[in-house]
């Protein structure tokens, strides 16, 4: 099955122009349903999923969001399952 991938920002027309494609080429349009499965078979809410999706779009954004991910290794032993931040396993 063909991806094709838009994203843009809030008022940007990105979920229009993406149904237009899937119609010219004649595939399926999908919106949210990928991210509202992937967060039912990790228990977790769609927020979550979809920050883990989006990534920091700064350099002091990746360097904080690598700091905070070491900090998650030391506590994710004492933490539940559920308040365990998402990584990419």
């Amino acid at each position: 099955m063909p991806v094709i991938t838009i994203r843009g920002q809030l008022g940007s027309g990105a979920p229009d122009i993406g149904k237009l494609v899937a119609d010219k080429l004649h595939i399926d349009y999908v919106n949210r349903e990928i991210i509202v499965r992937v967060a039912e078979l990790l228990i977790r809410g769609d927020k979550d999923v979809i920050l883990k999706e989006m990534p920091p779009s700064s350099l002091l954004g990746r360097i904080s969001e690598a700091l905070e991910h070491n900090t998650y290794y030391r506590a994710s032993a004492y933490m539940p399952t559920w308040e365990m931040p998402l990584d990419d396993t």
